[in-house]
């Protein structure tokens, strides 16, 4: 029997996954990935950003605090918002930031996060990086082409490819 296939799952109904990553190059070329989606896979946002940096790790965590420049209404409306991402450090890192109850008193990178308290309710995943493949490639391609991209037809088509197989 062939292993189960892993890929991108919905969210419930009325609320948002973001999917967030990470990308760096021998050479320090780093960039960030971001996507997200409605409960029917449908897109809302793509983007990504390149940036230098050697630290796979503090990239991953740029990758998820671009969520905070890219919030639009549907997100702060939306009943929750799940958060998944393939580096389970940066998740565990942020999971705990946010069980502080006192924000003012955390560190640097910790109140970078305070925006998450603006959603309703946030979850973090971590997930393999089979079902994160989109954010991976929006990392990859955002390394030398920042975007923002709004509607699926501004995509190249490896992005759609990857986004038909995660909707099967």
């Amino acid at each position: 029997m062939p292993p189960p296939s892993i890929s991108w799952c919905p969210p419930p109904l009325d609320w948002i996954k973001i999917n967030v990553d990470g990308a760096v190059y021998p050479n320090n070329n780093a960039g960030t990935g971001i996507v997200v989606r409605d409960h029917l896979g449908g897109i809302l946002l793509d983007a990504g950003s390149g940036l230098t940096h050697w630290d796979p790790g503090r990239v991953e965590f740029a990758a998820l605090l671009s969520i905070r420049r890219l919030l639009t209404p549907p997100m702060l409306e939306a009943k929750g918002v799940i958060i998944e991402g393939d580096c389970k450090n940066v998740l565990d890192f942020c999971r705990k930031a946010m069980h502080r109850a006192n924000w003012s008193d955390d560190t640097f990178m910790e109140q970078d996060l305070s925006f998450l308290a603006e959603l309703n309710q946030v979850l973090l995943r971590h997930i393999p990086q089979e079902a994160n493949r989109l954010a991976d490639f929006c990392a990859k391609f955002g390394m030398f082409n920042n975007f923002n991209w709004t509607d699926v037809a501004m995509a190249p088509p490896e992005f759609l490819e990857i986004l038909q197989d995660d909707v099967g």
